[in-house]
């Protein structure tokens, strides 16, 4: 196969697929490791796809179920903001939760260690981020998520029940037309449920892009949540959670 049309063939692969790692791409064209990582930095500079140490997506991909540094890398400016105004909901003393998604890990910049917070988290990418600005840390165990550097499962969910978790800082890929927020792992979503069903204050981050997506598993119904935390006023039609809509 020629460069030009492995270059093509390897475009509409990753087109079809929204995502593939160097040696998925290697094995698949039966080309070298050194030879697939040119191919990418090519299609690189023709913005035809975006890179990562990893793999690789195109550009237009949707973002679901799509490694953590992609998505931390996503919406930047919007997660900075959202990371920011979640934050200023933070009590002294308090014990939280935030879960594995890039928008809860946003707010970590601004959590100040004068709080004395006891943050508990299943992202082990937060965990190691937390210990790093000096926040008393709990990282929860069980089996790891598949493109997501989080754990759930039955071990997770027995870590926290150890806990008087009061708040929960959350994300998910979407908010459906009907106002449920959905997610693209089962696994992640069943967690989120779990700690939703405990007595917690709950506070669902968003950003605008976020409304009106589709996906496998509900979590909850918008109006079930206390706050939401987003950059752009909801849509007229979206339904409201039981506090707040904090617009950052």
């Amino acid at each position: 196969m020629q460069r030009e049309e492995r270059l093509r063939s390897m475009l509409e692969l990753l087109r079809s697929k929204g995502f593939a790692t160097v040696e998925e791409l290697s094995r698949q064209f039966y080309i070298s490791l050194p030879t697939a990582y040119r191919d990418l930095r090519e299609l690189e500079r023709e913005q035809l796809i975006i890179r990562s140490g990893g793999g690789a997506m195109p550009v237009m991909a949707e973002k679901a179920h799509l490694p953590l540094d992609f998505r931390q890398v996503m919406n930047v400016s919007a997660k900075v903001r959202i990371g920011q105004g979640a934050a200023a909901l933070l009590e002294p003393g308090s014990v939280v939760f935030l879960d594995a998604s890039s928008t809860a890990a946003s707010m970590v910049p601004f959590m100040d260690p004068k709080l004395d917070l006891t943050v508990l988290t299943n992202g082990l990418l937060t965990a190691v981020q937390l210990r790093e600005v000096g926040i008393r840390t709990y990282c929860v165990g069980g089996r790891l998520v598949d493109n997501s550097v989080a754990v759930c499962g039955k071990l997770a969910c027995d870590v926290i029940d150890q806990f008087a978790i009061q708040k929960l800082f959350f994300s998910a890929f979407g908010v459906d037309g009907r106002g449920v927020i959905v997610d693209m792992s089962e696994t992640e979503s069943s967690l989120r449920r779990y700690i939703l069903n405990m007595p917690v204050t709950s506070v669902f981050l968003c950003d605008h892009s976020k409304f009106g997506r589709s996906s496998v598993f509900h979590t909850t119904p918008l109006e079930m949540v206390d706050y939401v935390v987003t950059d752009a006023p909801l849509p007229p039609e979206s339904p409201r959670p039981r506090r707040e809509v904090l617009v950052v």
